[in-house]
């Protein structure tokens, strides 16, 4: 009996001593920054951001920039050592250095630098690398990578390895770098062309957080909580129930409500940002009727995540390229989907898009145009975000007024479906043409990309519901289309298709994106 006693006595004094020594160890060496905070950091510029970590529980956390040091806080660790500070950030520039201290413990961050920070996620069209895809390239990717030295000091990424969560993680694995020809060569290829125009243009430094995961739906890069708040009231009982239900399907990426949220949003919450880029919805095709709400319930979660209440981060996206979806090349489904996906205009605030009607491959679901895409996207950040009047505008050019002939049974109207409103009209004559006139054409005019020659992708249909392809020639303010062969036609569709030869941009080049005029079942 006194053996067993000695014996407990003593497992229980080395578990003891185990805990003391586990305990003190924790205390000597524990100071740490988030993950997201390395060296080749960008800071968001002439600002105050949220830096933290963690420390022994308990501990005072100085946190300091070497651009000024009034500028430093502290804070003190809570029972879970985790620490917050808040530091004021200098005008544009670079590199300092970043100083966390707590008691004789301290971690110096080198080649920081102040600018502009943005977060760029999505699935595979942003996850395609600056060097392509294997057997899919990226335009303009040789002249990128053989010039990325140019722009070590002004471009750094932040990229986020792939990973999957069920629960919110506070750590990520990834790590700041400098863009030499090999770290672009593996970057977004529409978030390094974003960032190298971005810095071109305002001649600051530029940090990217990339995080897209080909393949994935939207739906797991929102909470469940904000499905709930944002998007549940606009969904179907089994709509709501299908997302629920949606889980991971074999050798593909997760599809689970919240997986991307916990694993590639939440670990870098609360790192200051100017705003969002995002390029998704091929994997969500079929939701062409509540996509536009999926959308805008994202964006209320992350803007909420970041403290955002006044909707001050942009949030950019990308329409959807063409492609022949489920081998079907004529299917109105895409188009369908980019009329919902644009319609989020008009519910998300502080909201732009940028159009793929004419850079589009219907054999590759990877268009190789991506810098036209980042170019987009950087005219709207230019234009809206920092209030630099370029000249050229901002979004995409549209139809606002359709002019029917007089002999037409259409009934004059206002339609408002796809983010922008068209008026509907009938015209003096009976000439067998149909006039098209455009708003937000870049020039201020209206005038289009080609002047007096004929343009693709319209058809007109009469009241049998039947499109027929027409002639459609651009003349500078107008587009006029040759009805003549249809004897009432009371309905326009450009681009309705899943692909297309559509061709219809502004003169700086940016497409217009598919319409149509009718509301027909489809």
């Amino acid at each position: 009996m006194n053996m067993k006693r000695n014996l407990l006595a003593a497992i229980l004094l080395s578990v003891l001593f185990g805990v003391m020594s586990f305990t003190a160890g924790a205390a000597e060496g524990s100071l740490r920054l988030a993950s997201v905070f390395t060296d080749h950091l960008v800071l968001q510029r002439d600002t105050t951001v949220l830096v933290w970590g963690w420390a022994a529980p308990g501990s005072k956390v100085a946190v300091s920039g070497s651009w000024d040091k009034k500028s430093a806080s502290s804070a003190t660790a809570g029972s879970d050592g985790r620490w917050e500070c808040l530091l004021e950030t200098p005008e544009a520039g670079g590199p300092y250095s970043l100083s966390v201290a707590a008691g004789k413990e301290k971690v110096v961050l080198e080649d920081v630098m102040s600018g502009e920070v943005w977060l760029c996620t999505g699935q595979s069209n942003m996850e395609m690398f600056v060097s392509g895809f294997s057997g899919q390239p990226v335009e303009g990717s040789f002249d990128a990578i053989l010039e990325a030295p140019e722009y070590s000091d002004r471009i750094r990424v932040f990229n986020i390895k792939a990973a999957k969560a069920y629960e919110p993680q506070e750590e990520v694995d990834a790590a700041w770098s400098r863009t030499d020809g090999k770290t672009a060569s593996g970057i977004s290829a529409v978030a390094y062309f974003f960032a190298k125009r971005l810095t071109k243009v305002l001649g600051v430094p530029v940090g990217i957080i990339c995080s897209p995961w080909g393949g994935c739906r939207l739906e797991p890069w929102m909470s469940r909580e904000w499905l709930d708040k944002s998007v549940k009231g606009y969904l179907s009982e089994a709509q709501y129930k299908a997302i629920l239900d949606r889980r991971e399907e074999e050798g593909k990426a997760p599809r689970q409500l919240a997986t991307m949220y916990n694993s590639r949003m939440y670990p870098v919450k609360g790192y200051t940002l100017k705003g969002f880029l995002w390029y998704q919805g091929c994997s969500n095709l079929a939701d062409n009727t509540f996509y536009n709400r999926l959308q805008a319930g994202m964006v209320e979660c992350w803007r909420n995540m970041w403290g955002d209440t006044d909707d001050r981060m942009p949030f950019y996206f990308v329409s959807i390229a063409p492609f022949a979806y489920g081998n079907d090349r004529v299917s109105p489904s895409r188009a369908l989907f980019v009329e919902n996906q644009l319609s989020s205009l008009d519910i998300i605030p502080n909201s732009g898009a940028a159009i793929t009607e004419t850079i589009g491959d219907e054999g590759c679901i990877h268009p190789a145009k991506k810098k036209e895409v980042a170019d987009q996207l950087a005219l709207l950040a230019v234009e809206r975000t920092y209030n630099v009047k370029s000249g050229l505008g901002s979004g995409f050019p549209y139809p606002e007024r359709i002019i029917f002939p007089s002999n037409s049974t259409v009934e004059a109207e206002k339609i408002h479906r796809s983010g922008f409103g068209i008026e509907l009209v009938r015209g003096k004559e009976a000439n067998g043409e149909i006039s098209i006139r455009f708003a937000n054409t870049r020039a201020g005019v209206g005038r289009l990309s080609a002047f007096g020659a004929e343009v693709k992708g319209f058809e007109v249909a009469g009241p049998d519901k039947v499109f027929h392809p027409v002639k459609a020639i651009a003349n500078r303010f107008e587009v006029i289309l040759d009805c003549s062969q249809i004897a009432d036609p009371v309905a326009v569709r450009y681009a309705f298709h899943n692909s297309s030869d559509a061709d219809l941009t502004s003169t700086f080049g940016v497409p217009v994106p598919s319409f149509r005029t009718d509301n027909w079942a489809e």
